[in-house]
C-alpha cells in the first residue's frame, strides 16, 4: 500500500516550486505626444503626453521631461533641470518654452510605471520645429463716410489659410492695420504669394460690389533667411465702404 504524503510537506513542495517560478513581467510601457509641430523662438506652448501599457492596476506613473537641440538657449525644461510630474493618471499636460534659435529640438518624457515592486520605463519622444515667424501686415483704409463694422481679414500664403483677424471698427476716413504672426513651417525655398482678403459680412465670399476687397502680392524665400517682400497699393472704388489695401510682409524683428 503506498504511503500518503503529510498536507504540511505538499505545501512546502508547492511553495518550493511557486518561488521558483519566474515572475510574470509587466506590459512594456510607452507613450505618445500631441502638441504644436512648430513653436516661435521663446513661445510656450502646452503639450499632452498620453501613457500606454505597464502594470495594470492602480499604478503611480511619474514622468521627466526635458528638450534636446545644439543651443537650448532661453529653452526650458532642459536634461540638466528637467522638469517632473506624477500621479495614478495615464494623461499629463506639460509646457514648453522653445530656445531663442532657429533649430529642430526634441522633447524627450521619460516615464516610470510602477506597481508594488513592479516597475516598468519607457521614453516618449516630439520632434518640434523652432522658427522665427514672419509677420503678416495689412493696412486699410476706409474711404466711404461711414464706419466699417467687424470686418474680417483673412491671409493666405500660396492659396493656404494661415490665419484669420477681425477689425471690430474702421472709421471712416480712416486706417486699420491688421497684423498676424505667422510661422512658416515647411516654406520652400523660392517664389511665394500672399493674399488678404477683407470680408464685410464674414460669409467667406469676396463681392466688390460691396466693397468687399482681396490683394495679393509675391515674396521670395532665400535658402538661409525669408527676404523682405514687395509692398502693394491696390485701390478698390467701387460701393461703400471702399477700401484701399497695402500688403507688406517682413521678418519678425526687421524693419518693412
Amino acid at each position: 500500500m503506498r504511503a500518503a504524503v503529510p498536507p504540511l510537506l505538499v505545501l512546502a513542495l508547492l511553495a518550493a516550486v511557486l518561488a521558483s517560478a519566474p515572475a510574470a513581467r509587466a506590459q512594456e510601457v510607452f507613450g505618445s505626444i500631441d502638441g504644436p509641430a512648430a513653436l516661435a523662438p521663446g513661445q510656450t506652448a502646452q503639450y499632452n503626453v498620453t501613457i500606454l501599457g505597464g502594470p495594470a492596476g492602480n499604478v503611480n506613473y511619474t514622468i521627466n521631461y526635458y528638450l534636446q537641440g545644439l543651443d537650448l538657449a532661453g529653452g526650458s525644461p532642459t536634461k540638466s533641470s528637467p522638469a517632473r510630474a506624477s500621479g495614478n493618471r495615464t494623461e499629463f499636460s506639460v509646457n514648453v518654452t522653445a530656445p531663442q534659435k532657429d533649430q529642430t529640438v526634441t522633447l524627450v518624457v521619460k516615464i516610470s510605471a510602477q506597481l508594488g515592486s513592479v516597475t516598468e520605463n519607457g521614453t516618449a519622444e516630439a520632434s518640434i520645429q523652432v522658427i522665427t515667424p514672419i509677420a503678416l501686415s495689412a493696412t486699410f483704409h476706409n474711404a466711404s463716410p461711414t464706419a466699417a463694422l467687424n470686418v474680417t481679414v483673412r491671409f493666405y500664403v500660396d492659396d493656404r489659410l494661415v490665419g484669420t483677424r477681425k477689425i471690430d471698427r474702421i472709421g471712416a476716413n480712416a486706417d486699420v492695420v491688421v497684423t498676424h504672426s505667422w510661422i512658416p513651417l515647411g516654406l520652400e525655398p523660392g517664389t511665394h504669394r500672399v493674399r488678404v482678403e477683407a470680408d464685410l459680412d464674414g460669409n467667406g465670399v469676396i463681392d466688390p460690389s460691396r466693397g468687399e476687397v482681396a490683394t495679393s502680392d509675391l515674396f521670395y524665400r532665400q535658402t538661409a533667411p525669408l527676404s523682405a517682400g514687395w509692398t502693394v497699393l491696390v485701390a478698390i472704388a467701387i460701393a461703400v465702404p471702399a477700401f484701399l489695401v497695402t500688403v507688406a510682409l517682413r521678418r519678425r524683428g526687421q524693419q518693412r
